[in-house]
């Protein structure tokens, strides 16, 4: 239950406050029906997993990592997952590693090992790529990281410090945007050279980013929280959650919506025509038009999940559900319009999902 208990560990911190190697680029396969969903797993145990789902045949393979490695296990808390090419690069959090892939057969083709605490990965060619990571104590929090990737040869580049706690990174128009949720800062790295361009200061605690049909970025904050240091950890909300949109060439002129105290938001999302937002609030998700000039009041889903995105092959939604983090969740199904579908049992804690 890593990611959980990550944010609750912010929380108490506050209170004490280049080329590839060969001529040819890998070929990119060719679309298929297949959702990949990633199971966090429960924290220490080592059960983290990546379940495949057919949407033709409606099959579910709950561990396809190890149903194509002889049961190897993937490692403790399964973060997320990027695709580049012909293959998938499964961030395995607690086990400090990238795991990376052959798709869609799901063999072991290497890991990316000398990483802390990573978090979140995108590639922007065949043989770069970037994870962002944590670093320091969780009673002490010091400036992150942004770990440039050399996909050709699975090794660390080079580092860039960012803010604490780099979360759900954004690449755009030759920058790499990363938001960092136990401050109020997005550091932006030039692409072309790997260093800092720039410090753009949003609000507190932003954590997951996109860029709409227009090139704007857009940013959710959080905001800030502070725990008891004893039983029962009563929380206090320090700061509102925000919602922010920036041009990239001016970005400290932002557009900013205020979510009420009673919770903060989470897990940004798009569609594919970019032009409608969904976000976590309050137990429930929303949706609002990136045109919109105020928060929506009434939930799209009035249900909490623990993972969420939009299918860019035909706008349908996957949302994880989990009971628990000691035995198995399931995703469920929507339409575009938010009409349920169906329900599938995958391995514990689905907290994302990658369509291939």
């Amino acid at each position: 239950m890593k990611k959980q208990f990550a944010f609750f560990l912010a929380g108490v911190a506050l209170l004490a406050a280049c080329s590839p190697s060969h001529n040819e680029e890998p070929p990119t396969p060719a679309a298929t029906t297949g959702v990949f969903i990633l199971n966090e797993g429960q924290y220490n145990a080592g059960d983290g997993a990546v379940s495949v789902f057919d949407k033709t045949t409606k099959a579910v393979n709950a561990d396809a990592f190890g149903s194509a490695n002889g049961g190897a296990k993937l490692g403790d808390v399964v973060q997320d997952m990027g695709v580049q090419g012909n293959k998938g690069y499964i961030v395995v959090n607690n086990s400090a590693k990238i795991e990376v892939v052959s798709l869609p057969d799901f063999k072991t083709a290497g890991t990316i090992g000398g990483l802390h605490e990573p978090r979140y990965f995108t590639a922007t060619s065949a043989s770069r790529g970037y994870v962002t990571e944590w670093r320091g104590p969780f009673t002490g929090y010091l400036p992150g990281v942004l770990s440039i990737l050399n996909l050709s040869t699975n090794t660390v580049s080079s580092q860039v410090t960012v803010g604490r706690n780099p979360e759900q990174l954004l690449a755009l128009g030759g920058k790499i945007y990363v938001p960092n949720s136990l401050d109020n800062t997005v550091s932006v790295i030039d692409e072309a050279t790997g260093t800092l361009a720039a410090t753009v200061t949003a609000a507190d605690g932003p954590s997951s980013m996109v860029a709409d049909k227009d090139g704007n970025v857009w940013v959710l904050c959080s905001g800030f929280v502070t725990y008891l240091s004893v039983p029962p950890f009563t929380a206090t909300r320090v700061s509102n959650g925000t919602l922010l949109r920036f041009s990239p060439t001016s970005p400290a002129t932002q557009f900013k919506l205020t979510f009420p105290a009673t919770a903060g938001p989470s897990r940004l999302r798009i569609n594919p025509a970019k032009d409608q937002l969904y976000y976590s609030f309050g137990g429930a998700e929303y949706q609002m038009s990136t045109g919109a000039t105020a928060l929506p009041t009434a939930p799209f889903i009035r249900r909490s999940f623990t993972g969420f995105a939009i299918d860019p092959r035909d706008n349908s939604i996957f949302a994880g559900v989990s009971p628990s983090f000691s035995g198995n969740g399931r995703f469920i199904r929507y339409q575009a319009t938010g009409a349920a579908l169906d329900s599938f049992t995958v391995k514990v804690g689905p907290n994302g999902f990658v369509f291939y």
